[in-house]
């Protein structure tokens, strides 16, 4: 009796170690986002390559607050969010909606860019942003990093939430309102292509609002863990002229407790499959490992020690 019960709780997991794990999510963000197709591009790719595990996406608001509490909650979950997030979850600033820091999360990847996209319709009339006090503004759900860099943005031109009618709605939702006349402009988070301003640039006459290059270093002394980064000219139809846009890291998190040995084996699955991510979105090709050296040479935050590992074998032979 005593052999049988020793036997159930090994096979239980209770007795030598965590339960093996058979499925993880990958929390993402928006449908219609980046984010979205990079997470779900991901559990594509993990579930063939780590068989015994099924890898799922979870639509989310794709912000650090959330997508960080999930995946500091459950070693079940893998987290898609900015590394800016990150560095304010981990500090617990209250001021990006952290109550206490969320110590026990590491990276596992870094990968594109995410871009906050100003965009505005021909018909409105609307050529800049320093145009957009009273009007109705489409913005990135609040705790989003979207949201926050918004804010930061409309500050530089002495604009407030309170000077404008701003409507928090997804992605996919600001593009259709847009569309109707239900907004005069819209801000979306993604990278490069993102979906509605592809979806606005291909079937309207869309205006992209850019950045003033007076605005840059006032941008960057107040938000040094932020840039400006530029959408070349002819990227979308009608855009012929460059856009400067605000611009963040997106990286790939894992609660701490997750199984080194696990955590290892997914970053060198996901190191391995630039090539066929990128075939799944363009941005795909971001998330490498020559993008993750940049944060690996310069660390913000902690990695995953089982992703560490598998970077030290690369970088420090």
């Amino acid at each position: 009796m005593v052999l049988s019960l020793l036997l159930l709780l090994f096979v239980s997991g209770s007795a030598f170690g965590a339960a093996a794990i058979d499925n993880m999510v990958i929390a993402s963000g928006n449908p219609g986002g980046t984010y979205y197709y990079i997470g779900a591009g991901m559990a594509k790719l993990l579930s063939q390559k780590l068989p015994g595990i099924e890898f799922t996406t979870e639509s989310t608001t794709g912000s650090p607050v959330q997508n960080g509490t999930y995946t500091s909650e459950s070693v079940e979950t893998l987290g898609i969010f900015t590394l800016d997030g990150a560095y304010s979850a981990m500090n617990g600033d209250p001021t990006r909606g952290f109550k206490k820091p969320l110590k026990n999360l590491g990276l596992i990847q870094a990968g594109h860019d995410l871009l906050l996209y100003w965009m505005s319709l021909k018909e409105t009339g609307i050529t800049s942003l320093s145009e957009l006090k009273g009007k109705r503004v489409g913005i990135p759900v609040a705790g989003n990093t979207a949201y926050f860099q918004a804010v930061a943005v409309l500050e530089e031109y002495g604009i407030t939430l309170n000077d404008i009618k701003a409507i928090p709605m997804t992605y996919a939702e600001m593009a259709d309102a847009l569309k109707d006349g239900n907004l005069d402009a819209i801000c979306t988070g993604g990278g490069l292509p993102q979906a509605a301003a592809m979806d606005l640039s291909t079937t309207r006459d869309a205006v992209f609002l850019s950045i003033d290059e007076d605005k840059f270093a006032s941008l960057k002394q107040k938000h040094p863990y932020w840039w400006i980064s530029e959408i070349p000219a002819n990227f979308y139809r009608g855009q012929d002229k460059p856009v400067n846009v605000f611009t963040s890291q997106v990286c790939l998190f894992a609660n701490m407790d997750l199984d080194e040995d696990l955590a290892y084996k997914i970053t060198k699955a996901l190191g391995e499959s630039t090539a066929e991510l990128k075939e799944i979105h363009a941005e795909g090709g971001k998330w490498s490992t020559a993008t993750t050296k940049r944060v690996y040479d310069d660390p913000v935050v902690p990695f995953h020690p089982g992703a560490k590992k598998y970077y030290d074998e690369l970088w420090k032979k």
